[in-house]
């Protein structure tokens, strides 16, 4: 399927197969073969100056490979998950918070911030989730907060589907390690520069037995 941009409007087309007309259409997904589905509004912002200003005051939805619609319009849906053939999930913004939904309808509650990995990027089951300003694992199936409150989030271990463990941080850049099952704690305090090595291995068992309790 092959993008076309206009002066005016986008469109796609495979052979005599064209889609209507949208006003704006990111090339991922259909576009780049990653997926059936693509993201696009219908509403034309290229008459504007800058135009690309405008990209968030406008709706969005996602449509198949046939151009049927298969979402509700949000004020944003973000390109990871569904629409790049990773999951079955896409994040939509809604007044500043985000939730991940399938074509099936709502599966989250509105969080202040979800993190791209992990549920969306269909790495785990798992993803963090930001309320009230602190970060918490929870089951994209169930909903349920697996974990005490966190000052940060740290994309490495469970989150991206390596074994059990994640790191934690109540502040002041200082990291433990955690296995989700258990909640155990397992790992004595280390420092951001130590977090720095540990991400580069992504080995979370290794970094247990090298900092140790």
């Amino acid at each position: 399927m092959k993008l076309i941009e206009t002066q005016l409007y986008f469109y796609l087309e495979n052979g005599e197969k064209r889609s209507p007309n949208y006003g704006y259409v990111f090339n991922v997904g259909l576009p780049k073969k990653e997926s059936d589905y693509f993201l696009a509004t219908e509403q034309i912002i290229k008459d504007k100056p800058d135009y690309l200003k405008y990209l968030k005051e406008v709706k969005w939805a996602i449509y198949d490979k046939n151009f049927e619609r298969k979402t509700a319009y949000h004020t944003w849906i973000h390109t990871a998950g569904l629409v790049k053939g990773q999951s079955p999930f896409y994040k939509v913004e809604e007044n500043k918070m985000e939730a991940l939904f399938t074509l099936e309808g709502q599966k989250t509650e509105f969080f202040e911030k979800i993190r791209d990995r992990g549920a969306l990027t269909g790495e785990s089951i798992y993803f963090w989730g930001k309320r009230n300003g602190k970060f918490a694992i929870y089951n994209v199936h169930t909903g349920e907060k697996l974990t005490e409150d966190f000052k940060s989030s740290v994309l490495a271990g469970v989150i991206l589907g390596r074994g059990t463990y994640f790191v934690g941080s109540y502040g002041e850049e200082i990291f433990y390690i955690f296995d989700l099952i258990t909640g155990e704690r397992l790992t004595k305090a280390f420092d951001e520069h130590k977090l720095i090595e540990i991400l580069k291995h992504g080995d979370l068992e290794r970094a247990v037995d090298e900092i140790g309790k």
